[in-house]
């Protein structure tokens, strides 16, 4: 079995296609494909949600200690990691906590690069994993964690799944002192 990125409008598509007691993702994949389906059904215990079939991990725990995780070594592709499987999870909660984040006038998540550009100086940003969101990159790893938590907590998630996640995230000895300020004064 392997698993596959897709987009929120391919997902939403999908799921408005997988109805039924034993219809999966896969059946309609399949029946797109024009491939024979698969010889036996799948048995009603086993019948997910979509939205879980078609991501690697159905918690942050899993997610964290999955393999796939754990090819990143920079924290900030552990972060944007993380947000790409909490955007993966729950696009639509995803996208009202990250379009509502903001502190003082800086964007920390948009729709566009240039959203984010434009929202200060020195900053940068990139995209995240398999959304159509941005991430403002331009902090240091405890803001990275700040933000991480906020996210967190916006999208429902445990004290214990919260500080598994911020633990990928330990302190590189570097700082951003105008960035981590900023962050810091505007929270």
């Amino acid at each position: 079995m392997h698993s596959i990125e897709i987009d929120d409008q391919v997902f939403a598509e999908l799921s408005q296609r997988a109805i039924g007691f034993h219809v999966t993702p896969n059946d309609v994949l399949r029946g797109l494909l024009k491939l024979d389906p698969v010889s036996s059904p799948t048995p009603l215990s086993r019948v997910v949600s979509p939205r879980i079939a078609l991501t690697e991990s159905s918690t942050l725990a899993d997610f964290v200690r999955s393999e796939r995780f754990r090819r990143n070594h920079q924290a900030v592709d552990k972060f944007l990691a993380i947000l790409g499987w909490l955007h993966g999870t729950n696009p639509k909660q995803f996208a009202d906590a990250a379009l509502a984040f903001q502190r003082g006038s800086r964007r920390y998540f948009a729709k566009s690069e240039r959203e984010i550009l434009h929202s200060g100086d020195g900053v940068t940003a990139k995209p995240i994993p398999h959304s159509s969101f941005w991430a403002m990159t331009t902090l240091d790893n405890k803001s990275k964690r700040i933000v991480l938590e906020d996210m967190l907590r916006a999208l429902g998630h445990s004290p214990g799944d919260i500080n598994l996640a911020l633990a990928e995230l330990p302190d590189s000895g570097i700082r951003r002192s105008h960035a981590r300020s900023r962050l810091l004064a505007s929270l």
